[in-house]
């Protein structure tokens, strides 16, 4: 599990924040001071099944996140994930039949890395990069993802992404440079809340006894969301029970508003597709909806919002990271809009009885279950982390500029494949 989402050495998706979130994101990088002889190194598949892997991957990851690195056990779902390819950089070129017990010395695991097929929206997504403490200012960083673009353009026509996207943090300068050495370019963000705020809040630590209130209730910020805001009723919100609905959705509100087109997820993106089932199973709950109602003279007498647009448009889900550690509940919302007004109606939807329910239910047989023993007026939403792009305004009183926003946001980085 993670103790903290948070310094993944050498990490592309992030490193440093918890996802146990206790710290902020700091990512280490291995900039490259003197890059040894491509010949030096061998790409492979990395195998759960080969003892010295395992044993080697363990060792890389001893010290990430505190020591809770979730990659050991996450390893071997990568590995059998039809869209993923989990590589291995190690110290000299091996065969198949090498590498399925044990492996020589020379064969050490220097570096690994994920590439996540996201056919869906015809991208990829780099993530869980790790380097060995002992083989870092080698250029690896820059070997590794080099590779994967190699590797991306040597794939069936019909599976090459027309963009690759990974992420690292604001202030890992270093990493940065090695993914614009690359030709990877910085093309958004994804705001997260900061995850040892979160657990300063009573009742949100997984061993605090305390009842917890929902988010805004704990930050006393309901006075941010507009009256307009709170007058969106849940019947204007839709459910999204289809990926291509959602798919959609995200396409139109990125021409409309400038959205980045994906659902951000913690330092992540979070795209429809089979390695996805915390997404189906959450469409299939009713916890995915989507706001899209005219801006009309009534919206337009709202006193915090200064958006112009035709409609106000909005992505509300909740789906469950199992990575999350250090917080009592594992539940994530993502929001997609682009206008004050839009981003509070969400917020508000997000704390309504309503969604409530549905929360509260969740696994549950029947979505009736709650329906006998706990009132509306009872039912309040459990904590969750909140995580939104670059297109929500955070303007001086703006609601998500109130929020306990980490301090290093997430970046992310695209890589153009046409």
């Amino acid at each position: 599990m993670i103790s903290c989402f948070g310094y993944v050495l050498l990490s592309i998706s992030i490193i440093g924040t918890s996802l146990a979130f206790s710290s902020s994101p700091m990512m280490t990088s291995s900039t490259t001071n003197t890059s040894p002889p491509a010949s030096e190194y061998n790409l492979r598949e990395y195998n759960p099944h080969n003892q010295n892997d395992r044993a080697s991957l363990e060792e890389i990851c001893a010290n990430v996140y505190g020591g809770g690195d979730y990659l050991p056990q996450t390893a071997a779902k990568y590995v059998a994930d039809p869209e993923c390819s989990f590589l291995a950089l190690t110290t000299k070129e091996s065969t198949a039949a090498e590498t399925t017990t044990t492996t020589t010395e020379d064969d050490t695991i220097l570096a690994v890395a994920n590439f996540k097929r996201l056919p869906a929206q015809n991208s990829a997504w780099i993530e869980a990069v790790r380097t060995h403490p002992d083989h870092r200012n080698k250029g690896l960083a820059s070997r590794l993802l080099r590779s994967l673009v190699d590797m991306s353009k040597e794939e069936d026509k019909h599976k090459q992404p027309r963009d690759i996207l990974t992420c690292t943090v604001e202030s890992n300068v270093g990493m940065q440079r090695a993914l614009q050495k690359v030709g990877f370019e910085q093309c958004n963000t994804i705001s997260t809340l900061s995850f040892a705020k979160l657990r300063d809040i009573p009742g949100w630590k997984p061993d605090d006894q305390s009842t917890p209130q929902p988010l805004l209730d704990a930050l006393d910020l309901h006075h941010l969301v507009s009256s307009t805001a709170k007058a969106i009723s849940p019947s204007q919100w839709t459910n999204i029970f289809t990926d291509e609905l959602l798919l959609s959705y995200l396409e139109q509100f990125k021409l409309d508003g400038g959205t980045s087109g994906y659902l951000p997820g913690l330092y992540e993106y979070i795209v429809p597709g089979v390695n996805r089932a915390d997404l189906k199973q959450s469409m299939e709950h009713g916890l995915v909806f989507v706001l899209d109602v005219p801006y009309d003279k009534e919206l337009s007498s709202c006193d915090s919002d200064v958006n112009t647009k035709t409609n106000v448009q909005a992505i509300l889900a909740f789906t469950q990271d199992e990575r999350i550690s250090s917080l009592k509940s594992k539940w994530v919302c993502s929001i997609v809009a682009y206008s004050e007004l839009a981003f509070e109606a969400a917020l508000n939807h997000a704390h309504s009885s309503y969604v409530a329910r549905l929360l509260r239910s969740f696994g549950s047989s029947t979505r009736e279950d709650l329906a006998i023993t706990t009132s509306d007026a009872e039912l309040q939403t459990p904590p969750f982390c909140l995580v939104f792009d670059d297109a929500v305004p955070i303007g001086e009183e703006a609601l998500a500029n109130a929020l306990p926003l980490v301090t290093d946001p997430c970046v992310v980085f695209k890589y153009r494949c046409d």
